[in-house]
């Protein structure tokens, strides 16, 4: 073989000996790369590959289809979306403190890894109940209902108003870092996301509290 060929082989069979565990990372990782470049439905096995420098064929002693690719994607933001809300309401403060740091950590997060909410919308989108669709809407359940919890704390030390659906109001906190979402694909970058999080969480709060509450914090702030 060439010697000008030999090398870039050589390497490539190098990358191909490291720890599986450490493949199957940096797979997870060149998959929401790829969703924040280009969309996740231009993600294909021979993307991922070329993205770190592989085979398809070495793609797959990693992994035996693309489903367990995904699979394996929304089980690293679970994770991740998970430790990052644990780490937020670790500290004994009031239920909406703790309220207010998991949205911050919510929208650091997407801020991070601005492919993720990509690919989960993306497969909300579509009917039916295939194995990563069934993932991901476990995922959102699941976080919905430490949300849901937190707010009933909430309530319950009265900080926000008795008559409020928390099911509801948990669908509002996550529907509110979608539109921040949106609005930095408009803006041109995820720098927006951490502009917009503090402003957009004040308004959360004027709709959990209720109208008296609320018309009294505004009062306060001018």
């Amino acid at each position: 073989m060439p010697a000008h060929r030999a090398a870039p082989v050589a390497a490539r069979r190098a990358r191909d000996r490291r720890p599986a565990a450490e493949r199957r990372a940096e797979i997870v990782r060149a998959v929401l790369e790829l969703a924040r470049e280009h969309g996740p439905d231009a993600i294909t096995t021979q993307a991922i590959a070329d993205r770190i420098g592989v085979t398809q064929g070495a793609l797959f002693r990693h992994f035996p289809d693309k489903e367990a690719i995904w699979l394996a994607v929304f089980g690293w933001v679970r994770e991740a979306l998970d430790a990052a809300f644990a780490a937020a309401t670790a500290d004994p403060a009031s239920p909406l403190a703790k309220l207010e740091r998991a949205f911050a950590a919510h929208v650091a997060f997407v801020a991070a890894h601005p492919g993720v909410p990509r690919v989960l919308f993306h497969e909300l989108q579509y009917p039916g109940r295939s194995p990563v669709r069934i993932v991901v809407r476990a995922l959102i359940a699941d976080y919905r209902r430490r949300l849901a919890h937190l707010l009933d704390e909430a309530k319950a030390a009265r900080e926000i108003a008795e008559g409020v659906d928390t099911t509801l109001a948990a669908v509002l906190f996550i529907g509110a870092v979608q539109g921040l979402v949106i609005r930095a694909a408009l803006a041109g970058g995820e720098a927006a996301l951490a502009r917009s999080a503090q402003p957009m969480f004040a308004l959360l709060l004027d709709g959990y509290r209720g109208r008296r509450v609320a018309a009294t914090s505004r009062a306060r702030r001018r």
